[in-house]
């Protein structure tokens, strides 16, 4: 499923090696209730148009992503956190960031 270079999912490609992702800072992340949301804020006003609601594993990575991290820095912690093995980690971190850069909620360093 991956190779030295690049992880494919569901036609995403992503770049693993030395490839850091950090959160976007125009997105805001809240626990409401029982969910979580990220809400992008353009020139200090919200979008409310464009709420993403993540679920618990999103939550999760997106947490982790306080600090820059590479996909495979990530995968790492969902298989511990979760007890899943890399193939399945692998596909759900991909996934997940490929849903997170087309809506521009994180960027490359």
């Amino acid at each position: 499923m991956h190779n030295d270079q690049q992880t494919q999912t569901r036609g995403y490609q992503v770049e693993q090696q030395a490839t850091r992702y950090e959160r976007n800072p125009d997105f805001i992340f809240r626990r409401i209730v029982n969910e979580v949301v990220l809400v992008p804020v353009r020139q200090n006003v919200a979008d409310m148009d464009c709420i993403y609601t993540l679920n618990p594993l999103g939550a999760f990575i997106w947490e982790r992503l306080e600090t820059p991290a590479t996909v495979d820095d990530l995968q790492a912690v969902v298989m511990a956190e979760y007890d899943v093995g890399p193939d399945v980690a692998a596909a759900d971190v991909v996934g997940f960031f490929g849903e997170l850069e087309a809506a521009d909620a994180v960027r490359r360093v």
